[in-house]
């Protein structure tokens, strides 16, 4: 009897050792499984950033838009002060985003108001690398003298340049994949722009651009 006894208690040791590991590989993790997890929760949080990244530059590009259709609406207004409804002010030096500084000041006039409040900049209006993101203004280079008004509350509203075709650009953080940008450029072709009074807006150098100009 005392042999089968002691032979019982063998087996219940045995049989508690074997629960015990099972209990233990059961509440635990191998390093390749957290090494899965890790790397799904990474692939995870990479996906969630870019899409969170497209929506914010998505944002960005749409206030674009609107700014500009604003601001021609604006430009649309300063033409019917001008002689014979016939011009866009112009006579602001430097290139198309230098212009575009002296057009805001101009449009920004309180004796003429042409906008309420401040002329809105580029959401971002910084120079990353080689890519502009700030809005110009592009006007013929032959341009009529004393034809709009002059901004002093001068009642004969003749003392501004005018130039009869402009074009506002800016350009998009998405760049060509922006469903609009082609087709605004594809109607603004052969108008102002860097390129001299007939820029090809349509070519590969203004891939990404979306523009608004005079019909």
């Amino acid at each position: 009897m005392p042999s089968l006894q002691v032979t019982r208690n063998k087996a219940k040791i045995r049989h508690s050792s074997l629960v015990t590991c099972h209990f233990k590989v059961k509440q635990g993790f191998t390093l390749i499984e957290l090494l899965i997890v890790i790397t799904i929760i990474g692939i995870l949080a990479s996906l969630t950033l870019a899409t969170y990244g497209n929506t914010q530059q998505k944002a960005r590009d749409g206030v674009r838009k609107s700014d500009l259709g604003q601001i021609r609406r604006a430009l649309e207004l300063a033409k019917s002060d001008c002689s014979s409804a016939a011009y866009y002010p112009a006579g602001f030096s430097g290139d198309q985003y230098e212009q575009f500084d002296g057009l805001q000041l101009y449009l920004a006039d309180t004796d003429l108001n042409y906008m309420s409040g401040s002329v809105p900049d580029d959401p971002k209006n910084v120079t990353e690398g080689s890519l502009n993101y700030k809005y110009g203004y592009s006007l013929l280079s032959s341009q009529q003298t004393n034809v709009c008004a002059d901004g002093d509350g001068d009642a004969t509203y003749t003392e501004q340049s005018g130039s009869s075709q402009f074009t506002l650009s800016a350009l998009m953080e998405r760049g060509p994949s922006d469903s609009e940008s082609y087709k605004s450029r594809e109607k603004c072709k052969n108008k102002p722009g860097p390129d001299g009074d007939t820029t090809d807006w349509t070519g590969s150098a203004y891939a990404g651009y979306y523009v608004v100009c005079s019909s």
